[in-house]
C-alpha cells in the first residue's frame, strides 16, 4: 500500500513537471521576441481580401503541396568545410551611382543589391546562429561578409520570409535605423512592427502585388513554400520572391521555393530579368516542393530567360543533407549543358554588372 502510495505522488509530481514544461514552452512562444508576434484576427480578414489563397486562416500555395514528399537522404561526410572558407568582409561600402548595378553575396541568402543609387538588403541575416537563441540551433560556418557595425544606410530591405534563416531578429534590431523601408510579404509587417520598427517603413504586399520606393518598382512573386515561427502558427505569414526594376536594370530573386511555371511567369510579365539569384542548396528529395536543387534553380534561371544567374541559399548554414559545395558544382555543371550564363562570386565579392563575365572563378575546389 505505501509503494502504491509512493508510485502515485511520484506521477502526479511528474505530471505537474510536464505541465510546467509545457506551460513555459507556450509562454515562450507567446512571448519571446525573437519568435515575433503573429497577424491578428483583423489582419487575417484583411488577407482574405488580398489574395484567394488565403482561406482556413492560413496561406496556401498556388498547387497541391506537401512538406515532405520522400525519406532524407543519408547525410553526406561532409557536410561542413574542414578548411575555412575564403569570405571578403565588406567594411566601408559606397553607394553606385543611377545606371550601375552591383551586388555582393553575403553567404546561404542575404545580399546586397545596390541598383541606381540605392542600397537593398534580401533577408538580411548577420548572426552567428538562424535560430531564435544564441545558444543553439544552426552555427554559421563562414564569416559574416558584412558585420552589423558596417552595414550602410539601407533604402530598402526585403524579406522573403519568416523563416530563422531569412528573418533575423538580431540583425533586424541592429540595424533599424540605417533602414528606410521594408517591402515584405503580408504578415511579415506584423513581426516587425512587433520589434519596434515603425509602420510607416512597412509595405506588405501579397502575390503580384506592387510599390514603387525612390524610383524602384518592388513586386512580390509567387513561390512554393511555407512559413512560421511559430511551430503552432504555420503559414499565417506570406513567402515569395522579389522582382526589382528602376527603369534600366531588373532583379529577380526567387526566395525559397521549389520549382514550378512560375519563373516562365516571371518572364511572360516583365520580359528578360538582368540577374536572377536563386534558391539553390538545402534542399533533400524528402521536402522536393520546398527547395529546388541546383539542376532545377538553373533551369528556373532558364525559364525566367535570365541574362545572368547566380546560385544561393549556400555558403553559410546547413540544414539539409548534401555537401558544402554541392551547390555550386552541380549548377556549374546544369548552367553548361542548358546555355545558362552563371556567376559565381566569392562571399563579400562585389559584382559589377557591367564586369559580370569575369566572376566565374570556381573558388570552392580545393576546399576541404
Amino acid at each position: 500500500m505505501k509503494l502504491l502510495k509512493i508510485g502515485g505522488i511520484t506521477v502526479i509530481v511528474l505530471i505537474g513537471i510536464l505541465l510546467v514544461i509545457v506551460l513555459a514552452a507556450l509562454l515562450l512562444l507567446h512571448f519571446y521576441p525573437a519568435i515575433g508576434k503573429t497577424p491578428d484576427k483583423e489582419a487575417l480578414a484583411e488577407y482574405g481580401e488580398r489574395t484567394d489563397l488565403f482561406y482556413d486562416g492560413i496561406f496556401h500555395n498556388e498547387n497541391d503541396y506537401s512538406v515532405m514528399t520522400g525519406d532524407m537522404h543519408s547525410g553526406s561526410d561532409r557536410l561542413y568545410p574542414e578548411d575555412t572558407i575564403p569570405v571578403i568582409k565588406n567594411t566601408d561600402i559606397h553607394r553606385e551611382s543611377a545606371g550601375d548595378l552591383a551586388v555582393t553575396w553575403c553567404g546561404h541568402s542575404s545580399i546586397l543589391v545596390q541598383l541606381g543609387d540605392q542600397n537593398i538588403f534580401l533577408d538580411p541575416i548577420l548572426s552567428e546562429r538562424a535560430s531564435p537563441v544564441g545558444f543553439a540551433g544552426p552555427e554559421r560556418f563562414s564569416e559574416p561578409a558584412i558585420d552589423l557595425d558596417d552595414v550602410p544606410e539601407i533604402d530598402v530591405i526585403f524579406i522573403s520570409h519568416d523563416h530563422y534563416d531569412h528573418l533575423d531578429h538580431k540583425t533586424i534590431t541592429a540595424i533599424d535605423d540605417r533602414v528606410g523601408a521594408y517591402v515584405v510579404p503580408l504578415g511579415i509587417d506584423r513581426i516587425l512592427s512587433g520589434w519596434g520598427v515603425d509602420e510607416s517603413k512597412l509595405y506588405p504586399l501579397a502575390w503580384w502585388e506592387s510599390v514603387g520606393i525612390n524610383g524602384v518598382t518592388y513586386t512580390l512573386i509567387p513561390a512554393q513554400h511555407n512559413s512560421g515561427r511559430n511551430p503552432l502558427k504555420a503559414n499565417v505569414t506570406l513567402w515569395g520572391g522579389i522582382h526589382m526594376d528602376d527603369g534600366q536594370h531588373s532583379v529577380y530573386y526567387t526566395g525559397d521555393t521549389g520549382y514550378y511555371d512560375v519563373f516562365s511567369r516571371v518572364y511572360d510579365r516583365f520580359g528578360a530579368v538582368d540577374l536572377m539569384m536563386a534558391d539553390a542548396g538545402q534542399y533533400d528529395p524528402a521536402w522536393a516542393m520546398t527547395h529546388m536543387d541546383p539542376e532545377q534553380s538553373v533551369q528556373a534561371a532558364k525559364d525566367a530567360q535570365a541574362k545572368w544567374y547566380i546560385p544561393i541559399h549556400w555558403g553559410a548554414f546547413v540544414l539539409s543533407t548534401h555537401a558544402w559545395d554541392e551547390p555550386p558544382a552541380l549548377a556549374v555543371q546544369a548552367a553548361e549543358q542548358l546555355g545558362v550564363n552563371i556567376a559565381t562570386p566569392r562571399l563579400g565579392e562585389k559584382v559589377d554588372y557591367g564586369n559580370i563575365a569575369d566572376f566565374n572563378e570556381h573558388w570552392w575546389e580545393g576546399i576541404e
